[in-house]
């Protein structure tokens, strides 16, 4: 028998009221909390399995994933009201210093963030700064509603390194995950909306501008796909033309992950026809040997174009990619307009 049950019907959806309960009761003076809870269910897919057992995290892996949520998000906005572009304020009152720290690391990687990772004592500086305001802040008050205490996430014993997901939590996030960011986003741009007033104005886009990605962005991509794929469509293998789309095999849509790895080269029609569905088996097969075969060579081009790529994180998104839609009974994408149901085999095409 499992040590570790997967939480029950009941358990799930008890989880999910709770989560509700912190958006709604939580008090949320910084933008703090939304990213961690982020952050949380980012790790949970990335860390965890599909059984109930806990899940240990350190406050350096939490805040490696706050620096990669804000990244995007220190850019100066441009106002729809005259406005001069300005850093979104991520606080009530002045500016939350973690925002101030990743837009001087931005400015002085030229916004590149592999650069930066790259780049060892300033990296390892900017984490261990971000880390030290995650344990004193948002990772021991996340869970305080009120006078209530409602710990359900993990313990809050003591303000050390490292937290444990409680039993269940880590599937749940996984379970949940396309939901629960969704709601911990639009929570988030709700709070942006009301502490940055006099720049947003009545402005559409601000979800796009804070979790959405450049589509120009993604060009750098196409020379080192294109002669990877020898000129053929990663989908259809048919000659490719200049226009051809960088697709997003673990589509954007299920998980927001510009890692290099998971990334190829198709036919708009191709990539439009797959939309944000997964793809089909022998595809998904074609993409892992891919990974493997030219691992060495990929990781080269990918470092030497100063593209952010983790082969290893790739495949946990894709495996929980397809283990979330096996589970649903859901459906996978062939060709154009045809259809499967996805069949276990995928699981060997991903095996640890």
């Amino acid at each position: 028998m499992n040590q570790w049950p997967i939480p029950s019907d009941r358990e799930q959806l008890q989880f999910l009221k709770n989560i509700q309960r912190l958006l709604d009761e939580g008090s949320f003076v910084a933008s703090y909390k939304f990213a961690l809870l982020h952050a949380l269910a980012d790790l949970a897919l990335l860390k965890g399995d599909d059984t109930g057992a806990p899940l240990e995290l350190t406050t350096h892996q939490i805040a490696t994933q706050f620096i990669t949520l804000y990244w995007q998000q220190v850019r100066p906005f441009q106002g729809t009201r005259g406005n001069p572009g300005v850093v979104l304020k991520q606080n009530a009152g002045r500016q939350a210093g973690v925002i101030n720290l990743i837009e001087a690391a931005h400015r002085q990687s030229a916004g590149s963030l592999y650069r930066l990772q790259q780049n060892g004592q300033p990296w390892q500086s900017l984490v261990r700064a971000v880390a030290a305001t995650v344990r004193t802040m948002p990772l021991w008050k996340l869970q305080t509603l009120g006078s209530e205490r409602l710990e359900f996430l993990y313990a809050n014993a003591e303000r050390g390194d490292s937290i444990q997901l409680n039993p269940g939590v880590a599937y749940c996030f996984r379970a949940f995950h396309p939901v629960l960011c969704g709601l911990f986003q639009s929570a988030w741009v709700t709070y942006l909306r009301r502490t940055n007033t006099s720049h947003l104005g009545y402005t559409t886009d601000l979800q796009e501008f804070l979790f959405g990605h450049e589509r120009a962005s993604l060009d750098v991509y196409k020379p080192i796909l294109r002669e990877v794929q020898e000129g053929a469509c990663f989908y259809c293998s048919g000659a490719l033309s200049p226009s051809a789309d960088v697709d997003h095999f673990i589509p954007w849509s299920r998980c927001h992950s510009d890692l290099a790895h998971n990334f190829v080269l198709a036919h708009r029609g191709c990539n439009a026809a797959k939309s944000d569905h997964l793809a089909f088996e022998r595809h998904l097969e074609s993409w892992a040997r891919r990974n493997s075969d030219l691992g060495v060579e990929l990781d080269q081009r990918f470092e030497a174009a100063a593209l952010i790529h983790d082969v290893n994180a790739s495949v946990s998104i894709a495996r929980w990619a397809y283990s979330y839609v096996e589970g649903a009974r859901g459906q996978v994408w062939i060709k154009a307009n045809q259809f499967k149901h996805l069949d276990n085999t995928w699981r060997e095409f991903l095996a640890s």
